[in-house]
């Protein structure tokens, strides 16, 4: 990936983790996870982001086009994967999950946040996908 790309995600990841700390002040924790997804939602585009919400994503299947093959919760710019959770604790399966959504997608990034622990600095993980598409 060239530097400048690199870059760009970086500084979107960021963004993210500004906006998401900004809920998690805002609200603590412990909420359902549609309501940390609107408020994020809410919070990325008064920075200027663009957000698309529930994005499906086609899976070819044996000359099969499964429509609904999987749908993104969340995509910033474009460019970032982002899953929202409301849970005790996050598994390998939540990042598992997010490199599937990845691998369908194309997306060079994704995140995984969960708002319900004290603080969301620990609680954000960042996963690449080793093959962009986009």
């Amino acid at each position: 990936m060239d530097p400048e790309r690199q870059q760009k995600l970086n500084w979107l990841y960021e963004q993210l983790f500004l906006a998401a700390d900004q809920v998690h002040g805002a609200l603590g924790r412990n909420l359902p996870a549609e309501t940390y997804h609107e408020c994020l939602a809410h919070e990325l585009e008064l920075m200027g982001r663009k957000v698309q919400s529930d994005v499906s994503v086609p899976i070819l299947y044996r000359d099969h086009k499964v429509e609904k093959g999987v749908v993104i919760p969340m995509i910033v710019d474009g460019l970032v994967a982002v899953s929202i959770l409301s849970i005790e604790k996050m598994s390998q399966f939540h990042d598992q999950n997010m490199q599937s959504i990845l691998r369908v997608s194309g997306l060079p990034l994704g995140i995984v946040v969960n708002f319900s622990v004290p603080s969301v600095r620990g609680a954000m993980h960042r996963i690449m996908n080793p093959q962009p598409r986009v």
